[in-house]
């Protein structure tokens, strides 16, 4: 189908585009270290940046799943008008209320920081105090910038607004490198401040040059698909800071396990959650704005295609990448961490956290996806009941595991794989968002065609580390790596392609093709 080339090729901008978002923001992570250090300054720079942070982050969290399907309702149900109405609107109270707030954390920034680090001496409690109401002026352009983003998604322009990331953090290192020497800790904030009015610059003007924009002063909103924005903001919202009560609730656990676990466990975590990000929020991300369209137009059998097609790009992407991660743990944590003051014990307990987390990737894939579908169908109500019953098991499957099963760092890697698991067994039982009719046949075969290439891709794996020597030097390892996971790739699409579950003529006509979105 037309429809699945298309998501594969928006896919592959979407993910390429984010995966250069990430390596600039190690990047950003590492000139900050290389200025700062482990410091006194450095404390006080990122106990300033918490609160701004976590509200961009909500931003980026909730706008694309608010958003996105409220424009598409727009301009497929609507008129024009009402089209550019409901785009001003959104723009109009992003940026005031974000402007309040921005006044009112700046404000306050000097009693937030004595609440979020109360043990900071006098001159570092000044210093982040000035630091925070400096970096509480991002969040206006932040806002912004997400809204641009969802409009571009909305109507699938992909490229500009999947590399929104990589603008802000480019900018950010840049501004790091040139203005350090002359502003100290301030040269951040510049690069932050910067970056974000830079994402508002490109996206509004891809806006102005491909659109005819009619903006209004819009403040006031009323219908179903204004409606449906407030409850997908407000669920976002919910099941963002139900999250964040999880991670703390997890770190309480693991502080009692031995030294570096925690950090283990949150490394670990981190990586599984840009590989679900990079491989099925790409796909995701692409499919969205295509499906609100076919839920407007109310064709339901189409948008369940398109879902379907949704699920199958996302199983053939994690699939390989699950048992590389899951035959390999060691070698890919030697690859990424070992180095410095990262010893042979530390990548010891890295690589059994990595392969335990590594069980869930497909489940989490699973639930990224199921999440923009959720979004698409305005069922804001199941989202929001199907996460809190996730995060409540997670909570409860770690105190069982870690606290009364004594399984230490595998207790809460397992605890996520058990709660997704009962999660989407739950949900497929309730027939959540139509999963029933979703899963019918014709996937369940391509799900055996799949499950079959990832078990030969392993057999292979498996066979060529009895052949092939690992080497004990890093570029030795990258090559070792590279080899096996070359081979298990190429065993694996081999044989999604012999048993017709990937026409591979198909879809590099496809991807030839001058067809666009």
């Amino acid at each position: 189908m037309p429809s699945d080339r298309h998501l594969v090729r928006s896919s592959v901008v979407v993910g390429s585009f984010s995966l250069l978002g990430s390596l600039t923001g190690i990047l950003v992570e590492t000139s900050i270290a290389a200025q700062l250090g482990l410091s006194k300054s450095s404390d006080s720079f990122y106990v300033a940046f918490t609160v701004p942070y976590i509200i961009c982050n909500l931003l980026t969290a909730t706008g694309q799943f608010s958003l996105v399907p409220f424009f598409t309702t727009l301009e497929t149900r609507h008129s024009d008008e009402e089209f550019w109405r409901g785009f001003s609107y959104a723009v109009n109270v992003v940026f005031l209320g974000l402007g309040g707030l921005a006044a009112a954390g700046a404000a306050a920034a000097p009693w937030l920081i004595r609440g979020v680090a109360p043990g900071l001496t006098r001159p570092q409690i000044d210093l982040a105090a000035q630091l925070c109401q400096w970096l509480f002026l991002m969040i206006v352009p932040a806002g912004v910038a997400e809204t641009f983003r969802s409009f571009l998604l909305s109507q699938r322009r992909f490229a500009l607004a999947s590399a929104a990331g990589f603008i802000r953090n480019s900018t950010v290192v840049l501004l790091i490198l040139f203005t350090f020497q002359r502003y100290g800790a301030y040269s951040i904030v510049l690069g932050y401040l910067a970056g974000y009015f830079l994402q508002v610059a490109v996206l509004g003007v891809q806006i102005l040059v491909s659109f005819r924009v009619r903006y209004s002063l819009a403040l006031v909103g009323s219908g179903e698909a204004f409606q449906n924005l407030r409850g997908a903001g407000a669920a976002q919202l919910i099941t963002a800071l139900s999250w964040q009560a999880v991670v703390i609730v997890e770190r309480i656990i693991a502080s009692f396990l031995p030294p570096g676990t925690l950090t283990a466990l949150n490394y670990g975590f981190k990586i599984l959650g840009t590989l679900s990000e990079l491989l099925a929020g790409s796909v995701g991300t692409a499919a969205l704005a295509v499906i609100s369209r076919e839920v407007a137009l109310k064709a339901e059998d189409t948008a369940r295609k398109t879902f379907q097609s949704v699920l199958a790009i996302t199983v053939v992407t994690v699939s390989p990448i699950m048992v590389f991660c899951l035959l390999l743990p060691r070698n890919i944590i030697r690859l990424v961490f070992e180095r410095g003051n990262f010893t042979p014990e530390a990548t010891a307990l890295m690589s059994v956290v990595f392969f335990y987390y590594s069980l869930s990737l497909g489940f989490l894939a699973i639930f990224r996806v199921l999440t923009f579908y959720l979004f698409a169908r305005h069922e804001t109500g199941w989202f929001i009941r199907l996460s809190l019953l996730h995060y409540g098991l997670a909570v409860a499957l770690d105190l069982l595991y870690v606290g009364a099963l004594r399984l230490g760092p595998r207790g809460i890697p397992l605890a996520l794989l058990s709660s997704l698991a009962i999660t989407a067994g739950l949900a497929f039982k309730r027939n959540l968002a139509g999963l029933k009719e979703v899963l019918d046949r014709s996937v369940g075969i391509f799900a055996l065609k799949d499950l079959l290439g990832s078990i030969l891709a392993a057999f292979a794996v498996c066979l060529l580390r009895f052949w092939v020597t690992p080497s004990a030097t890093k570029s030795g390892n990258f090559l070792y790596i590279c080899e096996l996971c070359g081979a298990g790739s190429v065993v694996f699409f081999g044989m999604l392609a012999a048993t017709r579950a990937l026409p591979i003529s198909d879809w590099l006509r496809a991807w030839r093709s001058p067809q666009d979105n």
